[in-house]
C-alpha cells in the first residue's frame, strides 16, 4: 500500500511540477510561419479542431499530428544566419521569443492604451517546447563529441553521430579510421588530426524517432544498473530516485541503496510506465531523448549531408557508406558491425533488423508493440515531429495502424 502511495504522490507532484515549469518558462507568443520558420515553404499552421474531427479528415491522423505541432512549435523558431550554428542559433531563437512578448507587453499597457483592443493576445508555446529549448543549450545536445572526421577515406568525411544511432558504436569507428596518425588505437579520437576542407562531405545515420525514443527508454530507464550508475532517466527526481540515493549515499554504502523509485513500482506494466515517462520526461530534457533534428543543426543543414538509415536496411546501408567512401572504411565497419557476414546472411534468409545486441543494444524494433500506446505514440510524435518534417522521416506502419485502430474503435 505504501509503494502505491509513493507512486500516486509521485504523479502529483510530477503534474504539479509541470504546471510550474510551464509558468515559470519565458513565455513565447503567436507568431505566423512566414515570420519565424525552419524552412521558407514550411505550410501555415492548421486550423484547431476537435478531436472528433482528426478521424473524419483525409488526412492519416499521424500526419496530422505531426503536422500541427511542428507549426505550432518548430516553425515558429526564427531563421538563422548560416554563421550562427548550435547554440549561437538557439540563443537567438529564444531571443525572438521574448522580444515578441517585451512587444506585446509594452502595447498593452497600461490597459487603457487605445491600441490595445488590435493587439492578439500571446499564445504561449506547449510547455515541452519551452522546456526544449531551455535544455538543450546546457545538456550536452551541442557537445563537440556529436561532430566526427577523419582522413582515411576518399575522399575525407565529417559525421554527425547522434545518441541511440549507434553512436557508440561509430565512436570506435572513427577511432579505428584514425589510428594511424595517432600512433595507435589507445591513443587515437574520434576526430582527425589532419585539416579536412570546409566542402568535405558530411554524412549521418538517422534512425525512425519513435524507435529512437523507445530505445533510449529501455536503455536508460528499463535496465537497472544504467539507470542507477548514468543518471540519464531524467527527471531522476521521478523516475531515478535510486540514482539520486546512491549519488548522495557515502561511498561504502552506494551498493546498498534500495528505495523505491517510479520504474520499479510500475515496471509490471509496461504501456503506462512508457506511457507516464513520454508524458512527463521533457520536465528536463535529457540529451538522449532531444530529437534527432536538433544535433548538428540538422534542421537547417540536412540537404547538405550524405544521409543513410538505420533499421531495416541497416547492413546494406553500411554497405552503401563502404562504397561510397572507400578507403579504410569497409574494412573498418565490417570490423566493428560485421555487416558483410551479416548482409549476407539477410540475404539467404529474409531476416530483418531486431536491434543491436551489446551493452547498449535494445532490440527496440522487436518492443514498439509492448511499450508503445495510442497515448504515448501521439505524445511522442508531436515532441518529434521536427524529425519527421525536416528529416523527411516516415512515420512507421505499426504507429499508423496503432493510431486508426483506436480512431475506429472511438467511433464505436
Amino acid at each position: 500500500m505504501a509503494l502505491k502511495q509513493t507512486t500516486a504522490l509521485a504523479f502529483v507532484v510530477a503534474l504539479s511540477f509541470s504546471i510550474l515549469s510551464y509558468h515559470q518558462t519565458f513565455q513565447l507568443t503567436s507568431t505566423t510561419a512566414s515570420q519565424y520558420s525552419l524552412l521558407h515553404d514550411m505550410p501555415l499552421p492548421l486550423p484547431q479542431v476537435s478531436s472528433t474531427a482528426i478521424y473524419e479528415r483525409p488526412i492519416d491522423e499521424a500526419d496530422f499530428i505531426i503536422q500541427r505541432a511542428y507549426a505550432e512549435t518548430y516553425a515558429r523558431m526564427a531563421r538563422c544566419e548560416d554563421s550562427e550554428v548550435e547554440n549561437d542559433c538557439i540563443i537567438k531563437v529564444v531571443d525572438a521569443f521574448r522580444q515578441q512578448t517585451l512587444q506585446y507587453n509594452q502595447q498593452t499597457e497600461p490597459f487603457e492604451n487605445a491600441n490595445a483592443q488590435n493587439v492578439d493576445a500571446p499564445q504561449p508555446l506547449p510547455w515541452w517546447f519551452q522546456t526544449l529549448l531551455r535544455d538543450i543549450p546546457t545538456n550536452g545536445a551541442y557537445g563537440f563529441w556529436h561532430h566526427f572526421s577523419t582522413s582515411s577515406t576518399i575522399p575525407p568525411m565529417k559525421f554527425c553521430a547522434i545518441g541511440k544511432n549507434g553512436s557508440t558504436e561509430w565512436r570506435k569507428v572513427f577511432k579505428e579510421l584514425n589510428a594511424p596518425e595517432f600512433g595507435g588505437l589507445e591513443k587515437s579520437k574520434f576526430n582527425t588530426k589532419k585539416i579536412v576542407s570546409e566542402d568535405a562531405p558530411m554524412t549521418v545515420f538517422l534512425r525512425d524517432p519513435l524507435e529512437r525514443l523507445l530505445s533510449a527508454y529501455l536503455d536508460k530507464c528499463v535496465k537497472d544498473g544504467v539507470r542507477k550508475t548514468q543518471g540519464h532517466c531524467e527527471p531522476n527526481a521521478i523516475f531515478a530516485r535510486d540514482w539520486m540515493d546512491r549519488r548522495a549515499a557515502p561511498k561504502d554504502d552506494k551498493e546498498n541503496i534500495m528505495l523505491p523509485n517510479l520504474s520499479d513500482a510500475a515496471q509490471d506494466s509496461d504501456k503506462e510506465m512508457f506511457a507516464a515517462y513520454v508524458d512527463l520526461f521533457p520536465l528536463k530534457w535529457n540529451v538522449h531523448f532531444v530529437p534527432q533534428a536538433i544535433f548538428c543543426d540538422l534542421y537547417r543543414t540536412i540537404g547538405d549531408y550524405d544521409t543513410y538509415y538505420m533499421g531495416k536496411d541497416f547492413m546494406s546501408e553500411l554497405d552503401r557508406i563502404s562504397t561510397t567512401y572507400g578507403g579504410m572504411l569497409p574494412d573498418t565497419l565490417d570490423q566493428i558491425f560485421d555487416y558483410r557476414s551479416q548482409l549476407d546472411k539477410l540475404n539467404s534468409t529474409d531476416g530483418e533488423n531486431v536491434g543491436a545486441d551489446n551493452a547498449h543494444g535494445t532490440k527496440a524494433p522487436t518492443k514498439v508493440a509492448r511499450y508503445y500506446s495510442p497515448r504515448s505514440v501521439r505524445r511522442a510524435l508531436e515532441y518529434l515531429s521536427i524529425d519527421y518534417v525536416t528529416l523527411g522521416l516516415e512515420v512507421p506502419d505499426w504507429a499508423r495502424e496503432m493510431l486508426r485502430n483506436d480512431g475506429a474503435s472511438r467511433q464505436h
